[in-house]
């Protein structure tokens, strides 16, 4: 899943004029709308069936025809509401600017200004100032204003003359004013907030992907486990450690029970010890840690998986490190006082004056002396931070090609090497050197840990192809007497060797170099039955066919 965040200082988020979104509008819309059919309907009542009473009847005959007229309006505008919900600002301006030309009719027919129908144009000013602009409320309460101050002075001139009536005008222009101006500012504060609210909605939903990508990236296995015993989330290292569950199980007690039962030990207040727990058969020992997590509606309990595999391997490369450094500068001072000791040796072998028990003893000291140095070579190999060069190599020629030169150079090496290739081609990816340095060392391995007196040892060297992925699998076997079980696990150990004369360095240099060419290497035997060294390399493009040619024609090369 991809993660695409927003920056908070370059985030726009789209703005108009009108303080309040397009929903919010169109709701309060609905409100208003009610409420003027509301007011329509009370005015209709009071002019046809009260005891309204007016000083002229030609201008009463128009008040009853403005509130018909203001009936059918507010009925249309609902059905148009609901019709164009998208457009509620257009909307609101037309109901706005028609309740304050109706509300005038009534004022000058009814002469109710001071009667109370003026409050209404108080409620449209402000209310419009909540739902469009600012610029469009000062110009609505203006005219209203100006209306009322205009009425009131034609009244005062031509009518009563009471000069009381600039009281009740002045209130009510100034409360238009402060009506739309109050309203106005209320609007762009909510506007503000809603703004605030959009990008702390932005902010939150970027760090819930971030953290669910973390969540899911790291290799400590995470689960959340409510009260009821419920998984609410999983990782997918946790849902690797527990044994690759069904997913729709939800109860911890059907995915691990063992789990379950350190879970409910812990939430009884007694402690869970810290030691890797094998919670599911044929995967690594975890150790598990809970966690109560705060500020939640719910009882969650967050636990921790930590593979103790990863740590041990983490660990053990830490060390093996640390020794072939060490291993490195020791040989380096040992190789000075060797070289000595080699000249010297060679040096009396010149010697004619030499007793036959004192030149065995000199065979001994070259043996032992070349021993020595085939010690510090591996261990200058081990110090040195291998790097691979992969190249597709055709596998078929390549062993061809090793195992000929195998023969001329070790000509006594007592194997009887047998090649079992496929017909059709088979490549794979390998630093060319380091490959040829592999099958050499398990040849070796071999020769020395598998010959008797007795008779040869028959080695097979197979290739084939892995069924479904392709990758070239390279055997090497040998009919020996084979590796027991109780140090199958170790032999590939730096240092670990069954030969009194072995360095111990030999498979785990082999090893190391099938690692950084991505190359998986087992050992699979049997005590008294054989070795079987097993290498799966990465697949070449060219290995087009997914299919296993085990058993397909085998050409044998003796």
């Amino acid at each position: 899943m991809g993660l695409s965040l927003q920056n908070t200082k370059q985030r726009h988020i789209a703005t108009s004029n009108y303080p309040l979104s397009r929903s919010l509008a169109r709701r309060l819309m609905l409100y208003f709308n009610a409420f003027r059919l509301v007011i329509a309907l009370v005015i209709l009542f009071v002019l046809f069936f009260g005891s309204y009473q007016s000083t002229a009847s030609e201008l009463f005959n128009i008040a009853k025809s403005t509130a018909i007229v203001y009936l059918v309006d507010s009925i249309l505008m609902i059905v148009l509401l609901n019709r164009n919900p998208e457009q509620p600002h257009i909307l609101a301006q037309f109901a706005f600017i028609t309740d304050v030309l109706i509300t005038g009719v009534l004022i000058y027919t009814l002469d109710s200004l001071a009667n109370g129908t003026g409050l209404l144009l108080i409620f449209w000013c402000s209310a419009a100032a909540l739902v469009l602009s600012r610029k469009f409320a000062i110009i609505l309460a203006s005219a209203s204003a100006l209306f009322v101050l205009g009425f009131t002075g034609w009244y005062v001139l031509y009518g009563d003359g009471d000069a009381n009536r600039w009281l009740v005008a002045g209130i009510y222009a100034t409360t238009f004013m402060l009506g739309a101006l109050t309203f106005s500012a209320l609007a762009r504060w909510n506007q503000q907030y809603e703004l605030l609210a959009r990008q702390h909605r932005v902010d939150l939903g970027n760090l819930e992907q971030v953290n669910e990508i973390i969540i899911r990236r790291m290799r400590a296995g995470v689960l959340v486990i409510d009260a009821n015993d419920e998984v609410r989330l999983m990782n997918e290292s946790a849902w690797f450690l527990l044994g690759s569950p069904n997913t729709t199980d939800h109860k911890i007690t059907e995915i691990a029970p063992e789990l379950m039962k350190l879970l409910r030990a812990w939430r009884s207040g007694r402690d869970v010890p810290d030691e890797p727990v094998a919670l599911t058969l044929g995967h690594s020992p975890v150790i598990p840690s809970f966690i109560t997590i705060p500020g939640t509606k719910i009882q969650a309990t967050l636990v921790f998986l930590q593979d103790t595999a990863k740590l041990s391997r983490q660990a053990s490369t830490i060390a093996t490190d640390t020794l072939a450094k060490l291993s490195g500068s020791i040989a380096h001072e040992i190789r000075n006082p060797l070289a000595a000791i080699v000249n010297a040796g060679e040096l009396l072998q010149e010697s004619t004056t030499l007793s036959e028990g004192n030149r065995r003893l000199l065979d001994i000291i070259s043996n032992q002396s070349e021993r020595i140095n085939n010690i510090i070579e591996n261990i200058f190999q081990l110090s040195r931070q291998q790097r691979s060069r992969a190249e597709v190599l055709l596998l078929n020629s390549e062993l061809q090609t090793l195992v000929t030169e195998y023969k001329k150079m070790m000509p006594d090496s007592g194997l009887n090497i047998r090649l079992e290739l496929p017909m059709t081609p088979v490549y794979g990816l390998f630093d060319r050197s380091q490959f040829q340095q592999v099958i050499h060392q398990l040849l070796e391995n071999a020769t020395t840990h598998a010959k008797t007196a007795e008779a040869m040892i028959d080695v097979i060297i197979g290739l084939n192809v892995q069924l479904g992925t392709g990758k070239p699998i390279v055997d090497v076997q040998d009919n020996g007497v084979g590796i027991d079980e109780a140090i199958i696990a170790d032999i590939f150990e730096p240092f670990y060797s069954t030969h009194k004369q072995g360095s111990g360095l030999g498979l785990y240099i082999t090893q190391q170099l099938c690692a950084i060419n991505q190359t998986e290497i087992s050992a699979i035997s049997q005590h008294q039955s054989g070795a079987l060294f097993r290498m799966i390399l990465p697949a070449a493009a060219r290995n087009r066919d997914e299919q296993d040619v085990t058993g397909a024609s085998l050409s044998r090369v003796g």
